[in-house]
């Protein structure tokens, strides 16, 4: 079934556009409680509501709603691809504004925190993945004391849909197990797998190989990886090429 988030744009500004569009369908308190789980606050709010507030100034009016925040967001859908420089024009943009509290969340599908977020040195750099999104939309579908809309609901698991279609969800730490009669061997002589062209496979890191019942204990680490390889001597270059160059050869 095709996600209800396809007529976005493609790459990052698809993942952007539709994670702020489910953002603005959700009712207030969920959109809170929701980052504030990416941004670790517990307690985190966009707008105030507070009755007969006594502190900062004379007189108690009967309420008052009160908002200053300003939310800056910066998504990656590939790995180690965090850029120092972007970040810093992004808080450079921070500085601009006169909101009590300023914040620029980032969001990737690294397993761990970028090394480029430390690098700048900002408490108001935040960073979350894309699995915390998805860890935080299940504790709020599953908290019985959460009323959610069906609306809500849906929305929120087509988001959880499309992260997982784009590949933002996988672990690169996760193996992928194929069948081995073939593979195997081919493995052991040319440290390479070859499949059918344009095999849908998870973001992974590693291989393992699976033939007669067994998983064998070698699990190579994923070095580079071709979508669509043209079998023709010559036409590669590198450790690409020589493969090719020796299956063609081969017979293989």
């Amino acid at each position: 079934m095709a996600s209800i988030f396809s007529t976005y744009s493609t790459g990052e500004n698809r993942v952007t556009a539709s994670f702020l569009a489910v953002l603005r369908a959700l009712s207030l308190d969920r959109m809170q409680r929701l980052l504030g789980s990416l941004m670790e606050q517990s307690e985190f709010e966009l707008i105030r509501f507070e009755n007969q507030p006594s502190k900062g100034g004379v007189g108690v009016p009967d309420a008052m709603i009160q908002s200053s925040i300003r939310l800056l967001l910066e998504t990656k859908i590939v790995r180690d691809t965090v850029s120092v420089p972007q970040l810093k024009r992004h808080l450079e943009r921070l500085d601009e504004g006169n909101e009590s509290v300023a914040l620029l969340l980032v969001l990737t599908p690294d397993d761990s925190r970028p090394a480029g977020v430390d690098e700048v040195e900002d408490s108001r750099v935040v960073w979350a993945s894309f699995a915390l999104l998805d860890q935080a939309i299940d504790e709020i579908l599953d908290d019985k004391y959460e009323v959610v809309s069906e609306r809500e609901a849906y929305l929120l698991r087509e988001l959880q849909s499309m992260l997982a279609a784009e590949g933002l969800l996988a672990n690169s730490n996760d193996v992928v197990v194929v069948a081995a009669r073939n593979a195997w061997p081919e493995y052991n002589d040319f440290q390479a797998y070859v499949c059918q062209p344009n095999r849908s496979f998870q973001q992974v890191s590693r291989i393992g190989f699976y033939s007669k019942g067994v998983v064998y204990p070698l699990v190579p680490r994923i070095i580079a990886t071709h979508d669509d390889v043209e079998m023709r001597s010559g036409l590669h270059q590198g450790p690409l090429g020589e493969l090719v160059d020796h299956l063609v050869q081969t017979g293989k």
